[in-house]
């Protein structure tokens, strides 16, 4: 098993290179053909669609992920059919219900949000959410069986299908006004669910030797309900910051359109490019949750410390120059890949992709404690401390935000505020498990200091697209130098890989 997290991360971490690639493409043309008032329409819309897809599908993949692996462990393989069965009742039944209290409050909630143009959009989401929660429980499924594969090919056909169907649905209806551009990416999202689904369909038809008259339903919602509650806490965060705050930012003086525009930039602009380096934690926590529970079914837990502690050393060493990478080129950046609609706003962009980095890298480190919390067992610390989390994040947020010296800074800076209370809770929790050696941890983030400064003063004195890949090249021979002793060790490992030589 020990070896199954790296090859699960690596198939996950390829997939999601590729989703980013064509997602921070998609919302690229997109903020060009809708504008900066489109975007933070869209990403208003996308919270609150999250939200509920988070509690529709969220905690049942964590939880069959985690149920399914461990029955495996025991040698009771037919019981999946038990889990699966309570899966798709619980999910496509959150879903229809959710769908229609889209279809009744649609205007409703596009009020409060300030956005009352952009209540078509919920109508699609209606149709959206029950295909989320199946395309979430063939993963969970998939998953338990630590087969990424599905996982991965259906995320690529979820971001190819938006990035082709969404832009050309935004492109052929924004001739009438944004809204309906911002209608038409959602129209391509639909598109992007309905084939995810047919294609999981078919990986779920594959599967054999499963008994659905099982009974286990007691450890199916033991198991869920905690997840779903706890995994939709940080969506409901986000869900609550969409409503609340362009009224908030108001208050600090902002117009509304200004204000609309700025969370456009905050979570449209700087978010999609910033949210790339989340593709390594997110895949190292999705494949360590079934391999860590399969050990505690075990009772492994030398097993357990010795795969967090090089998983952790792993996505360490590749997060941190990913993230401050960014956060060093970005001044040259906005301008090149959003010309006209980033105008006039580029130093508030350069000093958020800063507080964003910095929330970026402790999110990472939030999503990997959890899991290793959820495969423990420990649901409901999992949810007790995300909701300890939320609630300090939402309490920043109405405190700061309208404050003009702060205003639109308090997104990151409460998303900061989250990902640390729910980091402490949970290494207070967990105790000795988790041992990390000083010098790994410390080594990379000296090394991506020096190539942060390095960097920065290179593109002081040169500009344009030609200087930044220069840049972004000098940046990772700076990275690797300064923690060669990490970096032989890594290329090393990735050589006997693949000679298939031992460790």
């Amino acid at each position: 098993m020990k070896n199954n997290v790296g090859n699960g991360a690596f198939i996950l971490i390829l997939s999601g290179i590729i989703c980013k690639f064509f997602g921070g493409l998609f919302r690229l043309p997109l903020t060009n053909i809708v504008g900066m008032e489109g975007i933070g329409i869209f990403q208003m819309v996308m919270s609150i669609y999250s939200l509920a897809l988070v509690f529709v599908s969220g905690g049942v993949t964590n939880a069959l992920s985690k149920l399914v692996s461990s029955a495996r462990a025991r040698g009771d393989q037919k019981i999946v059919g038990s889990y699966l069965r309570y899966g798709l009742m619980f999910s496509l039944g959150l879903g229809i219900l959710f769908s229609a209290m889209f279809l009744l409050f649609s205007r409703s909630l596009a009020s409060v949000q300030g956005i009352d143009e952009g209540a078509n959009c919920y109508l699609l989401i209606a149709l959206i959410l029950p295909l989320g929660g199946f395309v979430g429980v063939m993963r969970g499924l998939m998953q338990g069986y630590n087969n990424m594969t599905p996982t991965a090919v259906s995320q690529i056909i979820e971001q190819v299908a938006k990035f082709g169907f969404g832009l050309v649905f935004a492109y052929l209806l924004s001739g009438g006004t944004v809204a309906r551009g911002v209608f038409g990416a959602f129209l391509g999202i639909l598109t992007s669910e309905v084939l995810a689904s047919i294609y999981l369909a078919y990986c779920g038809f594959k599967v054999k030797g499963l008994d659905f008259n099982r009974s286990g339903r007691h450890e199916f919602f033991v198991a869920s309900l905690p997840l779903s509650f706890g995994g939709v806490v940080v969506p409901l965060s986000h869900a609550i910051e969409s409503l609340f705050i362009i009224s908030l930012l108001t208050k600090a003086g902002l117009s509304k359109v200004l204000a609309t525009s700025l969370y456009g930039l905050q979570t449209g602009v700087v978010g999609a490019i910033l949210n790339f380096p989340l593709i390594i934690s997110v895949a190292v926590a999705v494949s360590l949750l079934p391999n860590i529970s399969y050990l505690v079914a075990k009772g492994d837990r030398d097993g357990q410390k010795e795969i967090i502690q090089k998983s952790f050393l792993a996505m360490w060493y590749i997060l941190l120059p990913l993230v401050v990478g960014i956060m060093s080129i970005s001044g040259g950046l906005y301008p090149l890949i959003y010309p006209g609609v980033i105008e006039g706003l580029n130093k508030i962009a350069m000093q958020l992709t800063i507080l964003t980095g910095i929330s970026i890298i402790l999110t990472a480190i939030m999503q990997f404690l959890l899991s290793i919390l959820q495969a423990n067992g420990y649901y409901s610390f999992s949810f007790a401390f995300s909701l300890i989390g939320g609630v300090g994040k939402i309490a920043f947020l109405f405190i700061f935000a309208p404050m003009s010296q702060i205003s639109i800074y308090s997104i990151a800076i409460s998303n900061i505020v989250l990902s640390l209370i729910v980091s402490v809770c949970v290494l207070i929790k967990l105790g000795n498990l988790i041992k990390l050696p000083f010098f790994d941890c410390v080594l990379p983030i000296l090394s991506v200091i020096i190539m942060f400064m390095i960097v920065k003063i290179f593109l002081s004195l040169m500009s344009g697209l030609f200087a930044i890949l220069l840049a972004v090249l000098l940046g990772m021979a700076i990275y690797f130098v300064l923690s060669l002793p990490l970096t032989s060790k890594y290329l090393k490992l990735i050589l006997e890989k693949v000679s298939g030589g031992k460790k």
